[in-house]
């Protein structure tokens, strides 16, 4: 059975999908920072998502990345865009460049 969804229908499950991963958040001078949780913040671990105001970008670190590439059949880019226009949402500013540092084998 095939089922047809629209741009907008997949945004929002990936919006709720990454919702639920339950990022901690930080804003420092106008950055924002993601964690995969509260704690991975104290002890040190890889920013998931950043966001700068200034420069209105957006970074993605490539496990993310490819978690939802991989989850919802995207490819990179498009995960990249979405990861992004939720990341605006969370911000409350436009984002107009984005990137990852994933490498491509």
């Amino acid at each position: 059975m095939k089922y047809l969804i629209t741009e907008s229908q997949l945004d929002k499950v990936i919006f709720k999908y990454l919702d639920n991963l339950n990022l901690y958040k930080i804003e420092y001078i106008g950055d924002y920072y993601f964690w995969g949780s509260k704690e991975s913040w104290y002890i040190n671990d890889y920013v998931l998502i950043s966001a700068s105001r200034k420069r209105k970008d957006c970074f993605v670190v490539s496990d993310l990345l490819l978690e939802i590439s991989s989850f919802f059949s995207l490819d990179l880019e498009s995960a990249l865009l979405i990861i992004s226009k939720w990341v605006e949402t969370k911000v409350n500013f436009e984002i107009t460049y984005h990137y990852s540092d994933y490498k491509a084998d």
